[in-house]
């Protein structure tokens, strides 16, 4: 707890060895593994942990407790990598839950989600469909709405800005299609899945207005408020966090808003910054203690828990 608040933080990618090797694989004439490894480290001053997950994970759990985080939401940010979060939640199931990424294109999607929603009991999944190339009202994409929407999965789906840093630094780049990254391409798929509750990560990463719109027609579809939020820099009206966060919350409300802090990489580690100003930042805009307290921890909780 920081301060009044218990925090179930959202949003922290879990940047396992094996997350790291399959990276690198995706270059093209690339060096060997160790040798691109050790060039992406020193390129983003990164640690690369070592190959058994729940060592990262108790890792985690250490930095967690010295910044007094109850819970997080791990993501296996990569397609391939979800055993490594599977193992890392097993080893801590009071303070861990997990997602993968989905590649949508891919020919055993399904084969892939019902296992790891059904069988390893991982809690949803993420959607990049400016990067995959795929729109999200895509007929290919409904039976893994369906098997959401049965096994009560909560579906990330990233619109707006895409920066993933990691691939950056192993020189490879992010290829995205703009014409997928419209939030509002969601609304018929979240009217269509009612009962799957949809997230958008950094309040649309740009695609702002959008979001709001999506929020306004959609009761299903929540956003987080993970990380920076440095597409305000970009945005054509230059806004800052508190004038999200009011615009958000007229339109959401404190009921589909999430905390994130966007955390992930080592020897960074937890980005307790972002907890810390956004935490100021409800108590400055003297935002009601019952809702501030939903907004940190109890959205998320009742999305993974069931209503508290």
């Amino acid at each position: 707890m920081i301060g009044l608040f218990k925090i179930f933080d959202s949003h922290v990618h879990f940047y396992s060895n094996a997350y790291f090797r399959f990276l690198v694989k995706q270059k093209t004439n690339r060096l060997d593994i160790n040798t691109e490894l050790k060039n992406l480290a020193a390129k983003g001053h990164l640690e690369i942990p070592g190959e058994d997950p729940v060592a990262l994970a108790k890792k985690w759990i250490e930095v967690i407790d010295k910044w007094k985080i109850e819970r997080m939401m791990l993501f296996g940010s990569i397609p391939g990598d979800e055993d490594s979060v599977v193992k890392a939640v097993q080893a801590f199931p009071t303070r861990l839950t997990g997602m993968f990424t989905v590649d949508p294109n891919s020919n055993v999607l399904m084969e892939n989600a019902e296992k790891r929603l059904k069988q390893d009991k991982l809690r949803g999944i993420l959607l990049y469909p400016s990067m995959y190339q795929i729109s999200v009202q895509d007929s290919w994409l409904d039976p893994l709405f369906q098997l959401c929407e049965e096994v009560r999965a909560i579906v990330f789906t990233q619109f707006g800005k895409l920066t993933i840093r990691s691939r950056d630094y192993a020189g490879i780049p992010v290829v995205v299609n703009e014409e997928f990254s419209n939030p509002k391409d969601l609304i018929p798929v979240a009217k269509k899945y009612s009962r799957i509750r949809f997230v958008v990560p950094h309040f649309g990463a740009g695609r702002f207005e959008e979001t709001l719109e999506l929020g306004k027609e959609c009761s299903n579809v929540y956003v987080d408020t993970a990380g920076s939020n440095s597409w305000m820099t970009d945005h054509p009206s230059k806004p800052d966090l508190r004038q999200v966060l009011q615009k958000t919350l007229q339109v959401f409300g404190a009921g589909r808003i999430i905390f994130g802090s966007d955390s992930g990489m080592f020897p960074r580690g937890y980005r307790y910054d972002i907890v810390d100003n956004q935490t100021k930042l409800a108590q400055e805009m003297r935002i009601p203690l019952p809702d501030a307290k939903k907004i940190f921890y109890e959205n998320m909780a009742s999305l993974i828990d069931g209503p508290q």
